[in-house]
């Protein structure tokens, strides 16, 4: 008969033959157990609540303080400020050749304009000149001078043209321009009088000093100064 003693010790090493046997399986399958828990509740846990997307800020219109503000500028062209329609084409030599213009209508015409000529009892306004691309049209510095009565009384240009015959053929039909011999066979001089057989216009002619053949327009140098007519 086994006495109490040997009975404990019995029970004893049982457990602990069964906890050798069977202790590291147990261990492992617990701890493949829990990693399966941790997995299912963070997908469960995703499932159920979805990331919630990152509430999206105002998107600054161009042009505007907010878009100033962060770095973003409208790329739409700037319209043009006080430049009329008309001031984007080029004039014609017989439009601006004329004594019908106004101050108001050569600052609308032109974008920029020099008031700051003035000779005895006339205000000058200068701007430059370039009335198309044929070879026969002209570029360079055109001048009106006004009287104090608001009215043009004399219109210069200088500058260059690649054939003056149609601004000879425009001064002959509206201003009676007619041609005079000189000394100088270098100018070329076409000059109007008054009534009182006073000169009021002359138109000087001269071949450049460098004819180049990439500069076709620029072949013929041009002087030219008209009062009003009578």
């Amino acid at each position: 008969m086994l006495s109490d003693m040997d009975f404990k010790r019995i029970l004893l090493y049982g457990g602990g033959l069964l906890l050798a046997t069977t202790g590291p399986i147990s261990l492992f399958t617990a701890s493949d157990h829990f990693a399966g828990m941790r997995k299912s509740w963070f997908s469960s846990a995703g499932a159920a609540a979805p990331a919630q997307a990152a509430p999206s800020a105002a998107i600054p219109q161009p042009g505007t303080a907010e878009s100033i503000a962060a770095g973003q500028w409208s790329a739409a062209p700037l319209p043009a400020v006080g430049v009329s329609d008309a001031a984007l084409q080029s004039p014609s030599m017989a439009e601006v050749l004329s004594f019908d213009v106004t101050a108001d209508w050569i600052m609308r015409r032109w974008p920029r304009v020099s008031a700051g000529l003035a000779q005895v009892q006339l205000q000058g306004y200068r701007v430059s000149l370039v009335t198309g691309t044929s070879i026969a049209d002209l570029a360079g510095s055109l001048t009106y001078y006004f009287t104090p009565q608001q009215h043009v009384q004399r219109i210069t240009f200088r500058g260059t043209t690649g054939d003056p015959g149609a601004l000879l053929a425009l001064l002959a039909n509206r201003y009676r321009f007619t041609r005079r011999l000189t000394n100088d066979p270098g100018v070329i001089l076409y000059e109007t009088v008054n009534s009182s057989n006073q000169t009021t216009g002359t138109a000087k002619i001269r071949s450049a000093n460098v004819i180049k053949a990439n500069q076709p327009y620029a072949r013929f140098d041009v002087e030219l100064a008209i009062d009003r007519p009578e």
